[in-house]
């Protein structure tokens, strides 16, 4: 059994250094030492580390605070481990995060394994998951990922890893990059094992320091490891973008002050000119996924870069923090027991010919239940009966759809279904759903997303006098994690070969809807849009789970041929975006299969004529162009 050497860098972080440091204990792997490095801590943190009592524990003391560089180079040179992995303090992961690591490398023959990361947002509660590979373990998909630079999801063969650059933040990537490209293979293990604590007063979330240019060393450091790379200038392209553009985008951008911002920005433009940043092919990629103010934005924001306009630059970032500020306000409601209640009750005295049922598939979005059963209880039509299926959520959720039946039970029918083990299958959760509504109707409401009070009566209203509608839906605008609006309409997204099909309200038969539009792309951009019929779809359901990306725009066509579909030109669902939607995450490569395989069954169930194959192949072009596949 290879040994695993776990190097662990404190500095004041007593309050969860003991929860770090009790997960490694009770790692299921044991052929395990630990290096606990106090770096100079003043708050106690060392003393704790010296209270641990376990063989397989090495405690060393900094005689002052060097920094985590210093730090893990003397666990490097501590450690007696063939393989090491590093853990932050403040982090923690699964019981058998490094069994898991150490049986896909020695299945895989691999020097190196990674695993999904969870980032917790401490502050807000919040958090996303990264990553994502899906199969795709091509170098340049690896590295396309914000967080590929972190040491910390990843166990390494020791022979592979150089020494950090000490004095420096940011100074994983020098080491990880390297390592990865150097190494013979790399496997990884799909799903969630680490725990990536963000708080507020850590380096990568306190207030703008210059530190924060040590990025610059880190990738020019990368490079010259990797120049030899036969992907070496691809490489660059992926880190210049990741690391230095998207710094600039997400960071420096939201800068408040004016004056510290323009001088954060002549700076960062120095630097930025050692980089060819107008043929970046990532940042092209990135300008082409930006639509109307946005894209404009953008693109004169770059310009302006470039062009060393550092002033200019910053009034246009300026005129943007004042445009969001005044225009773009959340369209999320402040919500409190009392007023759902009154929203209950008020549903319970509504009167209407088409029943309906709310179905809010949740897994681990506590922090949005609230807010989205008001937006249900809020729609001017009734809503017959809220269920709810909670699919092995490891938050509140539980706790809190409890406390919802309790609320609302006296005056709505609420049914709740909480799943022992997760599904694997948001279609899963949708069959449940279906078979457990008594409503004419079924609306899929998805736990994070929100929707105007007018919703269900504008869809009720369109269809009528309209026989057969299967699906009827409405425009989608999408929000950001605090309600505010982003992208105000889907159909620029969705109406790829500009017909204006979605410019007005219509009624079409399903067949006609497939063969004309939907038989290209997904035409419904978000399953809370949608009233569907309620009928037996278990087959396609049965389908649909097959794949984990565009399943959905199969099942919607599916049900869409069974009948008439019916459209509203009213931006009325809101599909809520978690985290930066740019990254690599998006598994482009798995998803271009999937696109190829449903078209193979388009073709063998509903045909498929050469105009449309032809277009068919042209998207896969585009697709292939812009995912860089």
């Amino acid at each position: 059994m290879e040994k695993i050497s776990v190097i662990v860098c404190v500095y004041n972080t007593k309050k969860f250094v003991k929860k770090c440091v009790d997960c490694l204990l009770k790692q299921s792997y044991k052929n395990m030492e630990l290096i606990l490095i106090d770096d100079g801590s003043s708050d106690g943190s060392g003393a704790y580390l010296d209270s641990i009592k376990a063989s397989n524990v090495k405690v060393i003391h900094n005689d002052k605070n060097y920094g985590l560089a210093y730090s893990r180079n003397v666990g490097l040179d501590n450690c007696s481990g063939s393989y090491v992995g590093f853990i932050d303090s403040d982090d923690y992961v699964e019981s058998d995060f490094y069994e898991k690591l150490m049986a896909s490398i020695i299945s895989e023959k691999s020097e190196v394994s990674i695993c999904d990361m969870r980032l917790y947002y401490e502050y807000d509660g919040t958090y996303k998951d990264v990553l994502g590979l899906d199969g795709d373990m091509s170098l340049l998909n690896l590295i396309n990922n914000g967080l590929v630079s972190s040491c910390c999801n990843k166990l390494f063969k020791k022979s592979l890893l150089s020494k950090f650059a000490c004095g420096k933040v940011n100074e994983d990537i020098a080491v990880v990059i390297p390592a990865l490209v150097k190494a013979k293979k790399i496997s990884y293990v799909p799903g969630v094992f680490y725990y990536y604590v963000q708080r507020s007063g850590s380096i990568q979330n306190s207030d703008f320091s210059e530190k924060r240019f040590d990025i610059f060393d880190g990738v020019k450091g990368a490079f010259l490891k990797i120049k030899d790379h036969p992907l070496a200038n691809d490489i660059l392209d992926i880190l210049v973008y990741q690391q230095l553009l998207l710094l600039y985008v997400y960071v420096i951008c939201n800068i408040p002050s004016f004056s510290k911002r323009l001088r954060i920005i002549r700076k960062y433009g120095k630097k930025i000119l050692d980089y060819d940043i107008k043929n970046n092919k990532y940042l092209k990629t990135f300008l082409s996924n930006e639509h109307g103010k946005s894209k404009v934005y953008y693109r004169l924001l770059f310009f302006t870069l470039e062009k060393r306009l550092y002033f200019i630059n910053s009034v246009l970032i300026f005129s943007m923090q004042l445009y969001k500020k005044c225009f773009k306000r959340s369209v999320i409601k402040e919500v409190n027991d009392d007023i759902l209640v009154k929203l209950a009750k008020r549903q319970f005295g509504k009167k209407q010919d088409v029943s309906v049922s709310a179905v809010i598939p949740n897994y681990n979005y506590a922090r949005f239940l609230k807010e989205r059963v008001y937006s249900i209880l809020s729609q001017d039509a009734k809503i017959n009966e809220l269920i709810i299926l909670d699919d092995c959520s490891s938050d509140d959720s539980l706790k809190v759809i409890n406390d919802l039946k309790a609320l609302l039970s006296p005056y709505l029918s609420v049914k709740c279904v909480f799943n022992k083990k997760n599904s694997g299958s948001p279609f899963k959760q949708w069959q449940k759903g279906f078979d457990l509504a008594s409503g004419d109707y079924v609306w899929i409401c998805e736990a994070d997303d929100y929707c105007d009070k007018r919703l269900v009566g504008a869809l009720l209203s369109l269809i009528k006098d309209v026989l057969d509608v299967r699906i009827c839906y409405c425009d989608t605008a999408f929000i950001d994690k605090n309600g505010k609006v982003i992208l105000p309409s889907i159909k620029p997204e969705i109406d790829i070969l500009k017909t204006g099909h979605w410019d007005n309200s219509y009624v079409n038969s399903g067949l006609s809807e497939y063969n004309e539009y939907s038989f290209l792309n997904n035409t419904i951009a978000n399953v809370s849009s949608c009233l569907f019929k309620k009928d037996d779809y278990d087959k396609f359901f049965d389908i649909s789970s097959e794949y984990r990306q565009a399943g959905d725009w199969l099942f919607y066509v599916n049900v869409m041929c069974q009948g008439n579909i019916v459209y509203c030109n009213r931006t009325l669902n809101y599909y809520r975006v978690h985290g930066n939607n740019v990254s690599s995450v998006m598994k482009k490569s798995k998803h271009l299969e999937e696109i190829k395989s449903i078209h193979n069954y388009f073709e063998k169930t509903y045909g498929l004529d050469e105009k449309q194959k032809k277009l068919i192949e042209e998207r896969y072009e585009f697709l292939k162009k812009v995912w860089h596949l």
